[in-house]
């Protein structure tokens, strides 16, 4: 009826946090793989784009990635995202 383990949950709860930071430390090496194979590569995957206030109305929303500044539409990006990742499979980097 009572539970005399009283280290169990703390435990539990210790032995989650350590896989998680496990399984974090594994992500963040693999992005860093995926981004140093971009950077030799030439490639930009156009992770972070933010909207051009100064686009007209009349013609398509143009967006500029943040880190390598081109300006295209979120159309023009999706391709170029997709191109890229193509190269990277085709080069072994995924």
């Amino acid at each position: 009826m009572f539970d005399d383990d009283f280290g169990a949950e703390a435990e539990a709860i210790e032995s989650a946090q350590r896989d998680a930071d496990l399984e974090q430390a594994e992500l963040n090496a693999t992005g860093d793989a995926l981004y140093a194979a971009c950077d030799r590569m030439g490639i930009c995957l156009h992770g972070v784009v933010l909207v051009v206030k100064e686009t007209p109305v009349a013609t398509p929303r143009r967006y500029r990635c943040k880190f390598c500044r081109e300006v295209a539409t979120q159309e023009e990006f999706n391709t170029s995202r997709t191109a890229s990742y193509a190269r990277l499979e085709e080069a072994g980097a995924l």
